[in-house]
């Protein structure tokens, strides 16, 4: 029993469209584009389609477009971008101490966050971008 492979339904994206999508992904982030996703993943490209173009695509043939747009999956840079080493010493050094004492006097606990909302080891896993070139 031959089981019909390719897209379901026979829909695909047009070469305008994803010219589109291929800029997007490039320019913005998921949540900017308001998915409910931090990474672009097979899944949020998969749903960004199927919001914008109303095309629904299996996350196999989106993994098979981001392959032929030259997207690969890659690990996130984990360091913020925008770090100033010498701000986060200085803080460390200074300001830090004096909320350290604060929540222990208080029996308080200490909680760090970010604009991302996850802890800064936090594994997200992979997101996709240009070959050679490290995500957000």
């Amino acid at each position: 029993m031959n089981k019909k492979r390719g897209v379901k339904g026979g829909k695909k994206i047009t070469g305008q469209q994803a010219a589109e999508v291929r800029r997007l992904i490039k320019d913005k982030m998921p949540d900017r584009l308001k998915l409910a996703f931090s990474l672009w993943t097979r899944a949020a490209v998969q749903q960004l389609i199927e919001q914008k173009y109303g095309v629904v695509l299996s996350v196999k043939q989106v993994g098979r477009y981001l392959k032929s747009w030259g997207y690969t999956p890659q690990k996130p840079i984990r360091k913020a971008f925008e770090q100033k080493p010498e701000q986060v010493k200085q803080w460390l050094e200074k300001e830090y101490p004096a909320i350290k004492k604060r929540a222990t006097k208080e029996k308080g606990t200490i909680y760090f966050g970010d604009e991302t909302g996850m802890r800064s080891d936090h594994q997200a896993g992979r997101s996709y971008a240009p070959k050679g070139k490290t995500p957000w």
